[in-house]
């Protein structure tokens, strides 16, 4: 057993304190009892005004992660996002800052760029009467303006949404009554965040997929180390020791790590030489609607947009350490993008989420029992009654 001395976390990576803690938690330098089993009622599942709240107080007063900055490389790249309720433009301007706008004309409210997916121009040019917009949401033109007499055009400038790039994402904030303060907001999160190369990686593949399902039910999924090696028993479970994990809170958000088969390794080895992706997977909970799964070798960010009280449209942005330059590489990183998608995300937990939810309003439970190994859910809901009573 490596010398308890080498295991104490004070120098340590905010990230690799919480690995300490379980190092030590395994090994029986500092055991933990498990926590009580406690009970959440089933009808935070179902109840629509409660959704609304969570939309007001949550999403629209929250920065929320919208995309990686490498999805918009060039100067004039652009996406369109509407998972917040409101339709949004993301774009990169000439002078190499990423801005958001509300994606409406300001003549008669049509919608500006109608194309999904990122695409590339030197102005935006809306459909309907051709008023052109340029990069930096100022009205560059509008055709036959004598027609416009005793108007002035000058208040026509797309309208802005507050927008940053930090720690490799692109943030927005619906709600413009409070400043986005992102280091306040995020805390060490955004240590780990740097700690594990985000800015850096390249965005290889972006999807979406609308699921059946409470947007809290998705995120529980993530904080449960009770059901890793049983319910993925043929995907990632072998990977994994079975009840091994640590989490904590870390202002509205969670901080978590599941120990890998790898994980006895480390027990014999000093601080300097533990592995945050092969001795344990962490998985980040970013309030409110984030998840980012830190795989081996790749990154998961999941974001998770609440279409209705029991309907979910789920993003996963899928983060390589570098841009395929070859197809053998394409190929490979589509496989491990499949292996994760669909094999385990889609076949696994959003199964298991969204068959839950068609439960919850059956009367067969008025409450949900949570096991001292679901410490993980019991924090979020913790979380989330918190900030609702703020």
């Amino acid at each position: 057993m490596a010398d308890e001395s080498n295991n104490s976390s004070r120098d340590l990576k905010p990230h690799m304190q919480l690995f300490s803690r379980l190092h030590d938690k395994v090994s029986g330098v500092t055991p933990e009892p498990l926590p009580s089993a406690i009970e959440v009622s089933t009808d935070i599942y179902l109840d629509e005004d409660l959704l609304a709240r969570e939309r007001s107080d949550l999403f629209d007063k929250s920065p929320i992660i919208v995309g990686h900055v490498s999805m918009l490389e060039k100067v004039g790249s652009h996406f369109t996002h509407d998972h917040l309720g409101k339709p949004l433009l993301i774009v990169k301007g000439k002078d190499g800052e990423i801005r958001a706008f509300l994606n409406v004309c300001r003549h008669r409210g049509m919608r500006l760029v109608v194309e999904e997916g990122v695409h590339k121009t030197p102005v935006f040019v809306c459909p309907y009467h051709h008023w052109v917009y340029q990069l930096d949401g100022t009205l560059k033109n509008a055709p036959l303006k004598e027609g416009f007499e005793g108007v002035d055009l000058s208040c026509r400038d797309l309208k802005a949404v507050q927008c940053e790039v930090r720690h490799g994402f692109i943030w927005v904030q619906i709600d413009n009554s409070k400043p986005m303060n992102l280091d306040s907001f995020l805390g060490t999160i955004g240590d780990d965040l740097d700690s594990f190369g985000v800015p850096v990686q390249f965005a290889h593949r972006y999807e979406t997929s609308l699921k059946s399902a409470n947007w809290k039910l998705i995120v529980e999924a993530f904080q449960d180390g009770y059901h890793v090696v049983r319910l993925h028993n043929k995907t990632v479970g072998p990977f994994f020791i079975d009840g091994q994990s640590a989490i904590e809170k870390v202002g509205s958000h969670l901080r978590a790590v599941v120990a890998r088969k790898e994980f006895e390794d480390a027990l014999n080895l000093p601080a300097e030489e533990w592995d945050d992706r092969n001795h344990v997977s962490f998985a980040h909970y970013i309030f409110p609607n984030s998840i980012l799964v830190f795989h081996p070798e790749y990154i998961s960010h999941l974001g998770l947009f609440p279409q209705g009280v029991g309907e979910t449209l789920v993003t996963h942005t899928f983060l390589t350490p570098k841009k395929p330059e070859t197809d053998d590489e394409k190929d490979h990183l589509n496989r491990s993008y499949d292996l994760i998608e669909n094999g385990v995300f889609q076949s696994e937990d959003y199964f298991v989420c969204e068959n839950a939810q068609r439960g919850m309003a059956s009367g067969a439970n008025e409450t949900l029992v949570l096991s001292g190994y679901e410490e993980g859910i019991a924090m979020f809901h913790e979380v989330l009654r918190e900030a609702m009573v703020k």
